[in-house]
């Protein structure tokens, strides 16, 4: 009895995580409806399982409809639109279609699903068009024309409501290439992402047709930024602040206007690239929505300058403070020389931080060399690089700053530097 028992245990485990994970989205699930025409004795069953939402807008699904020997399943990819509305993507893919097909029709279903207190109810943008109407309908055997006959008219006219059977979303291998379909060949609403550094956008959306009132909504990345925004031909810009990584900026026609179809558009222009997604696209023509992915990447940033090697002559030895002077200029002109015996003394000097001079050697004649202060106060080191063959370090400097003559006497050796300190105000 224990052996029996341990299996079942496992599996309603299994089955309670399946429910917890759909838990956290009110969309995730399974929906489920049945309906009997009048004058039929058998049921349609409608069954829309949708999975969770990639990016907070994307739900790939896939929709079941059964009825007596016919039996189709087709992948719909659903766009977040607002709170209370998916878009329903104009491409339900046939995954299998059996006896007859129903493809054309599935048409009938572009709109929205509405999320309501009793269910999930599917709100048609009504398309007039007996072409449609007729597509396909005496494709077949004659004897599937009552089938077909009701189940068009339940794809076009009938309310559609759909009860919440489970929370257990929709899994399947297809669920990344219908809301990413880079390089597949089967298209869903969704554009091929593009790259940008930018981190905001123009979007340009006009009407690219009559001036008719088509109407259209724009989020990005579950944000609505415009919302049933009239388009005309001459248009209008906006600009949208990209995240860092993927977005999503989804396209809603609200509705087709005087003269269906929608023929609402919108483009993106940076300085790298310019894209268009257009509702006039033949792949496109009566859809409720388009997807642009833009991926937003940081500019690498350049890398930070070496840090110089600390001059341990900085450090270890003292430096003994030989004036304070205040001049009004940036430009100094420094004069150095030995006015005693030319013994083979050389020095560093260091302003800022920064080396001017390196291993300069002192002699008997004058050497100038031209240095830029900065505002405030600058410290100037000079650092005995040897003791020559007179101990210690010496000679003389003169600072030469506009009116400002000043001349500083430099003793310095392997123990103490010599520190000038000029201050400058501009």
């Amino acid at each position: 009895m224990y052996k029996l028992r341990a299996p079942i245990c496992i599996w309603l485990f299994i089955l309670c995580s399946l429910q917890a994970v759909g838990q956290g989205d009110k969309w995730t699930g399974t929906w489920h409806m049945d309906y009997t025409p009048t004058g039929s004795s058998k049921t349609i069953s409608m069954e829309w399982q949708i999975s969770e939402p990639t990016n907070k807008m994307l739900y790939p699904s896939l929709l079941k409809i059964d009825y007596g020997s016919f039996s189709g399943s087709y992948e719909v990819l659903l766009c977040k639109k607002n709170d209370h509305e998916l878009g329903i993507g104009r491409n339900k893919y046939p995954i299998s279609e059996a006896p007859f097909k129903i493809g054309a029709w599935m048409l009938y279903l572009n709109g929205t699903l509405d999320f309501k207190p009793n269910g999930l109810s599917v709100e048609r943008m009504w398309i007039n068009s007996f072409e449609l109407y007729m597509q396909g309908f005496y494709h077949d055997d004659e004897i599937y024309a009552m089938m077909k006959d009701y189940l068009r008219e339940l794809l076009s006219k009938k309310p559609i409501l759909l009860k919440k059977k489970d929370n257990i979303p929709w899994q399947s291998p297809d669920t990344r290439r219908m809301a990413h379909p880079e390089g597949d060949s089967v298209y869903f609403g969704v554009y091929d992402k593009i790259t940008v550094y930018d981190s905001i956008i123009p979007v340009f959306i006009r009407d690219e047709d009559v001036d008719d009132k088509d109407t259209v909504t724009f989020v990005h990345n579950g944000k609505t930024l415009l919302n049933k925004e009239y388009v005309s031909p001459g248009g209008s810009l906006f600009q949208v602040k990209l995240d860092t990584g993927m977005n999503i900026l989804g396209f809603f026609a609200d509705n087709y206007g005087r003269l269906p179809p929608n023929t609402g558009s919108f483009r993106i222009k940076t300085d790298s690239l310019a894209a268009v997604y257009d509702f006039r696209d033949k792949s496109n023509y009566y859809s409720t929505f388009l997807v642009a992915q833009v991926y937003r990447k940081v500019k690498p940033q350049p890398p930070a300058p070496p840090t110089p090697p600390v001059d341990k002559r900085v450090i270890e030895r003292r430096n003994n403070l030989l004036d304070q002077i205040t001049v009004g200029t940036g430009d100094v002109e420094l004069e150095l020389w030995d006015d005693a015996a030319e013994d083979g003394d050389s020095i560093s000097i260091r302003l800022n931080e920064k080396y001017i001079v390196s291993g300069f050697p002192v002699l008997k004649r004058r050497q100038k060399l031209s240095v830029t202060l900065q505002p405030g106060e600058n410290r100037m080191i000079l650092l005995a690089d040897n003791l020559g063959s007179i101990p210690p370090n010496t000679a003389v400097m003169k600072i030469t700053a506009g009116k400002i003559r000043k001349y500083v006497r430099i003793k310095t050796d392997l123990k103490q530097n010599n520190l000038l300190m000029i201050n400058y105000t501009p």
